[in-house]
């Protein structure tokens, strides 16, 4: 035999179902092992989320190394709120389940950004009113939320009693990964126990006075379903930032509102109290709701402010650029001087 011969390397693939500050919990074949990532994944900062297909060679005493992650066929991102950059939520998911709860947790603008994120994501989304139990009439709370989301199925269930529940199913296929996003309290991981057949996940009561629950999830997991199903529980989300608030513009609404802001009188009309806004003539006339402006408004506050912190780090660029230029012209004029005196 040659002494020449390749050595064909073969990897095993497995999904991330658990994301941690320094390792991963990977499955295969029903089979967990706890990994960790080659040194080359700190150059290009692309690390694994939870529901994406990995790479790995499996180093023994159930551990693992993941070498590379394999392309995705979706991701949902936010903006981080600290550094404004891509924060990647979970990956490879089909269904966006945006959870809210028929409380003081019902808040139709923010049921707005949740699926603005799913459009950006190109993810399918539906609206799951939870803790119908908790109202003696859910179905004004349905009317209001199908008034904003168009053609986005609409399900108003109890994942406490199960009423409802089976809506779910229905969108739980085999080999179909969904995510459930929402606010801490909304009932995700009381929805999350239904779907298992089993308590897995952390339960805890909601204050009363504001209806806000503990973070009783605090990372994201991916479960395999009795049905074939796969089901990504997430953490509450104290803050939802858009990852570019200016796609807003595709929705029918905000596109409107940009066209009537470019017809009002003054060019710095606060479309408020000002005389000849083309905006508050729209409201008048039932063309938007207040509700919307405010909501458009806070969008571009954030599309402004972002502008501003691009502009501020360009500027701070520019001011060390000519600090260290200034350095080196006086350390290079110091030394001349010093060759001189010699």
């Amino acid at each position: 035999m040659s002494e020449h011969f390749a050595i064909i390397r073969f990897m095993k693939t497995a999904r991330v179902i658990e994301e941690h500050k320094t390792n991963y919990i990977i499955s295969i074949d029903e089979h967990e092992l706890t990994a960790t990532v080659r040194g080359s994944f700190f150059e290009d900062e692309v690390f694994p989320k939870v529901g994406d297909y990995v790479l790995f060679d499996e180093v023994g005493d159930g551990k693992a190394v993941i070498n590379e992650v394999t392309p995705r066929t979706s991701t949902v991102a936010r903006k981080a709120v600290e550094t404004g950059s891509k924060q990647v939520i979970v990956a490879n998911v089909d269904i966006i389940f945006i959870i809210m709860g028929l409380d003081n947790d019902f808040n139709v603008s923010r049921l707005e950004r949740y699926l603005l994120l799913a459009k950006q994501s190109g993810v399918e989304s539906v609206v799951i009113l939870n803790k119908a139990d908790s109202v003696d009439y859910h179905s004004e709370y349905i009317d209001r939320t199908k008034e904003v989301v168009g053609a986005t199925p609409v399900y108003a269930v109890s994942a406490l009693t199960g009423k409802g529940m089976e809506s779910l199913l229905s969108h739980l296929t085999t080999g179909t990964t969904a995510v459930l996003l929402g606010s801490s309290g909304a009932g995700k991981s009381t929805i999350t126990n239904w779907l298992l057949h089993e308590n897995t996940q952390e339960v805890n009561d909601v204050r009363e006075d504001d209806s806000r629950g503990k973070h009783t999830t605090t990372s994201r997991q991916l479960f395999t379903l009795p049905n074939g199903g796969y089901l990504i529980d997430t953490p509450g989300m104290r803050e939802l930032s858009i990852l570019d608030s200016s796609t807003e513009d595709e929705n029918t609404v905000f596109s409107l509102l940009d066209t009537l802001s470019k017809q009002c009188q003054f060019t710095n009309c606060d479309h408020e109290k000002s005389k000849g806004c083309a905006v508050l003539d729209a409201i008048e006339n039932g063309e938007v709701s207040e509700r919307q402006l405010l909501n458009y408004q806070k969008l571009q506050r954030e599309r402004l402010f972002e502008e501003s912190k691009q502009d501020e780090e360009l500027s701070r660029q520019q001011k060390q650029k000519q600090k260290k230029l200034h350095k080196s012209y006086s350390n290079a004029h110091q030394k001349k001087r010093f060759d001189n005196q010699f």
